[in-house]
């Protein structure tokens, strides 16, 4: 993660107190974005997952502000959602203005310490935050039908797309697993590689829920995937829990027990955990300047709760969301300091795992 000196910040916290205080100062607790324009900084193209929550959002947000508030979404695209993070960190403003939407694209880099990353989640707001799931499943030819007959398996294939994208969760869960399987990275997307599995190039995959019940459930009734594991949700106590979307399936955790027989513990785990909530367990997040004036981020975790209640917006947004909630304010930032807590120990398990088996070096 990205590092300061004391005389940096130092300087960087009087800048943005004083900015915030000016900030502060012209802004009317009654109505603070009366007349105003909020721009929601998308780091990705449009039509994307991103893209596509905070359009969804942006309305409703402008709905439940108040009116003489207009909300409008503006795409900065480069190095893979990294370029808006920066954007957004040092070009923009902090007078509550510009929101900034993040996946686990942009918080698996900064939990990496990824040198291109000039933005720190410390200095962020959450507004609200929403997870997603992932399943796990396999070709009935591997003859693996349950966890230990998985974990015996010999010949397992599984494409995905970056070894520091949302990949890394099931790689991580499938070192952990000791699984044998060769890792075919460099696909386009998800949806390449699910069609990589469909026509037996892999015979390993995972997917997230809305493209899992989409697309996989159907080769599931065709008896051509079985599922096997989903990768579990992280509480707020810490613990990995079954993914509700998927309540029969077991999280990774029980998969672990049932091929290893004791709970998975140790750098390895903690590892997990972290990138289970930076990719999937608060995977969609809206943040705001943490120095922007008070009355403006109250104003908008207020619009964000009132419309995770909007019928309207529930109705319309039930595909999207995936059957997942949300996390609101100060909730959603608990959640995601769990995936940015990691300790030193469990970071480096998980740089050499990148750097011995996938060559990256970070």
């Amino acid at each position: 993660m990205p590092t300061r000196t004391p005389a940096a910040l130092a300087l960087a916290v009087w800048a943005a107190t004083a900015v915030g205080c000016q900030a502060g100062s012209e802004v009317d607790p009654e109505a603070p974005f009366a007349g105003e324009t909020v721009e929601v900084i998308v780091p990705f193209r449009e039509g994307g997952g991103s893209d596509a929550y905070a359009r969804a959002m942006a309305p409703y947000l402008q709905k439940h502000l108040g009116e003489g508030v207009q909300v409008r979404v503006q795409n900065v695209l480069g190095a893979s959602g990294i370029q808006g993070g920066n954007d957004f960190a040092l070009r923009r403003k902090p007078d509550g203005l510009t929101l900034f939407v993040t996946s686990g694209s942009n918080s698996l880099p900064y939990l990496l310490g990824e040198p291109a990353v000039r933005y720190d989640f410390n200095d962020f707001a959450a507004i609200v935050g929403s997870p997603a799931g992932g399943v796990v499943y396999v070709s009935p030819a591997t003859g693996a039908h349950d966890m230990p007959s998985l974990c015996d398996a010999s010949g397992l294939i599984y494409g995905g797309v970056s070894p520091t994208g949302l990949d890394m969760v099931p790689l991580v869960a499938f070192a952990l697993l000791e699984l044998d399987v060769q890792n075919i990275l460099g696909y386009q997307g998800k949806g390449a590689a699910r069609v990589a599995f469909e026509q037996g190039e892999t015979n390993l995959d995972y997917q997230t829920s809305p493209a899992y019940l989409a697309s996989v459930a159907p080769l599931v009734d065709e008896g051509t995937a079985v599922p096997l594991f989903t990768f579990g949700q992280l509480d707020q106590a810490g613990n990995v829990v079954r993914d509700p979307v998927f309540p029969d399936l077991p999280s990774f955790k029980e998969a672990y027990r049932a091929c290893r027989g004791s709970d998975p513990q140790g750098p390895g785990w903690e590892a997990y955990k972290a990138v289970l909530v930076a990719g999937f367990s608060a995977q969609k997040n809206i943040w705001v300047h943490r120095e922007a004036p008070p009355p403006r981020i109250e104003a908008l975790r207020e619009a964000a709760a009132a419309t995770s209640t909007d019928p309207e917006f529930l109705a319309m947004a039930a595909e999207l969301l995936g059957g997942y909630g949300f996390f609101l304010g100060t909730e959603a930032e608990t959640m995601f300091q769990q995936a940015t807590s990691l300790d030193q120990q469990s970071r480096e398990w998980l740089l050499s795992l990148l750097r011995d088996q996938f060559d990256v070096a970070l």
